[in-house]
């Protein structure tokens, strides 16, 4: 395996761990503002919870540009 291959994998792994990040926090924070809604009167609805998923998204969309300027610029 080429030190190219090994750092598009670990990118890759990267990116694989933030998107299962990214499930974990969104659900918590979702089912917490839920019961929040519910029981002691939140103002915010549980959609908002969403809104946790951007630093994610914006992180895997990172690791996807590295990929692919590693793939252009270190081409065999």
């Amino acid at each position: 395996m080429s030190n190219k291959e090994r750092i598009i994998k670990t990118i890759k792994i990267i990116a694989y761990l933030f998107s299962y990040m990214m499930v974990t926090v969104v659900a918590f924070n979702y089912g917490y503002m839920f019961y929040a809604v519910k029981f002691n009167g939140a103002s915010a609805p549980p959609s908002v919870s969403f809104i946790f998923a951007i630093p994610f998204i914006a992180a895997i969309f990172v690791c996807v540009i590295i990929i692919k300027i590693i793939k252009r610029r270190m081409k065999d």
